[in-house]
C-alpha cells in the first residue's frame, strides 16, 4: 500500500506538471456551474440594491412575454 501510494505522489509531483505544461494550448478550460450561474443571475424580489431589482424585473417581464 505504501509502495502505491508513493508511486501516484510521484506520478502527481514530477509527471503531471510536464504533462500539463506539454498540453497546456490544447486545454480550454470551460465554465462551471457556478459562473454560469454568475453571468446569467438578474437578482430577485428581496435584493437590497435598487439595479438587481430593476433587472429581476426586466428579466421577468421578458420570461412572461416570451411565452
Amino acid at each position: 500500500m505504501v509502495i502505491l501510494l508513493s508511486l501516484i505522489a510521484i506520478v502527481f509531483t514530477f509527471y503531471a506538471p510536464f504533462y500539463l505544461r506539454r498540453r497546456k494550448n490544447k486545454i480550454k478550460p470551460t465554465k462551471n456551474v457556478f459562473d454560469k450561474f454568475v453571468d446569467e443571475d438578474h437578482g430577485y424580489p428581496w435584493s437590497l440594491d435598487k439595479e438587481r431589482k430593476d433587472s429581476y424585473r426586466k428579466a421577468l417581464e421578458k420570461k412572461v412575454n416570451e411565452d
